[in-house]
């Protein structure tokens, strides 16, 4: 499988007037937020606290969890990597299509691999032994499950250990979340992420909330100074100020359905519902083809989505930017279609 990603513009002798590509806040970091790591940049010159204990603790304290409830790492997917490891050989399902790193992480530690789509997922479903991984709400498709009805399946199923990667769960209008469960329901991993929601991708910071037990397993393979200074600043510094506000939000979902609606009018594209800011479309081209073209003619930088197993060769992935820069991709989207009814991509 490829397990290529988005936000790849680097890659490309052309510059990007505007990144669909990467599933971050569309509006960057904060000021306030760049200015407080500049003032700790001095700081590098000396070793990071060994586990980030004094985030742990302000994590803890945010979730009102336990302190042994919580494992911060470089990132979500170094915390994916790691339970990978920890429960090498084991059986794992994977709900698709979704993120590539459950299943390259899971391959690289000889599991026992078996898919399922989202449309298996109800009140009264038997999962095997071993784990399951899910992404809520949904990377690439932006679907979102009711955490009640997770709840009931987790219960029913103690023979499983889920996974549940809330990485964009500050990107829906409700809140689905089980991060206050995860450290009670004893076969539950949650997985957070600060990086997408304050866009400091750069810095990689992710956490993981279990119970103690899963929590030990999964810190032995951990290596230590895993969280760099700077991202750890950062962590304590985002917890003591408000992220995304409801009006923001609020303005954001309604700049993605507008979207969405002026992509789908546009013949041969279909752009699929999502609770979140980012969404699939299926395209009547190739999708490393459009990606190249778009890159190349206008500076545009979408996903190939089409390494998402369960979606096809014509599938694309676009975040929501602001409306001027959206525009800016339905009007070169448009105008590939008019002018190449038979369009021949390669130049």
């Amino acid at each position: 499988m490829n397990y290529s990603h988005g936000d790849d513009g680097y890659l490309y002798d052309r510059e990007i007037i505007a990144n669909f590509s990467t599933n971050t806040w569309y509006k960057g970091p904060s000021s306030e937020l760049i200015t407080h790591i500049q003032k700790e940049v001095a700081n590098i010159s000396q070793y990071p606290e060994v586990h980030a204990e004094s985030l742990t603790k302000a994590i803890a304290n945010y979730h009102q969890v336990d302190y042994e409830n919580i494992l911060i790492n470089n990132g979500s997917t170094e915390t994916i990597f790691l339970i990978a490891q920890a429960f090498r050989e084991s059986n794992s399902r994977i709900v698709t299509p979704t993120f590539s790193e459950y299943e390259h992480a899971c391959s690289l530690f000889k599991h026992n691999l078996t898919y399922c789509g989202s449309n298996f997922i109800n009140a009264n479903m038997i999962t095997p032994e071993g784990l399951f991984w899910l992404c809520n709400p949904n990377n690439p498709t932006g679907q979102l499950l009711k955490k009640d009805l997770l709840k009931k399946i987790i219960k029913k199923n103690p023979q499983t250990t889920f996974i549940i990667d809330e990485a964009y769960s500050d990107y829906c209008l409700v809140n689905e979340s089980l991060a206050s469960e995860a450290g009670t329901l004893k076969n539950l991993i949650i997985l957070k992420s600060l990086t997408k929601n304050y866009c400091i991708p750069g810095l990689r910071l992710g956490y993981m909330i279990s119970s103690p037990q899963l929590k030990q397993r999964i810190a032995t393979f951990r290596p230590p100074w895993s969280t760099n200074s700077l991202a750890i600043q950062a962590g304590l510094y985002l917890l003591q100020n408000p992220g995304i506000e409801m009006s923001e939000l609020i303005q954001f979902h309604s700049l993605a359905i507008s979207f969405q609606s002026e992509i789908s009018v546009i013949d041969g594209y279909e752009a699929q519902a999502s609770s979140t800011g980012f969404f699939i479309i299926k395209t009547p081209y190739k999708a490393s083809d459009l990606k190249a073209k778009l890159i190349k003619d206008y500076g545009l930088l979408i996903r190939d989505a089409s390494n998402f197993r369960g979606l096809s060769p014509n599938h694309i992935r676009v975040a929501t930017l602001e409306r001027e820069k959206n525009m800016l991709l339905v009007k070169a989207l448009q105008k590939v279609t008019e002018l190449n009814r038979t369009f021949d991509f390669s130049y």
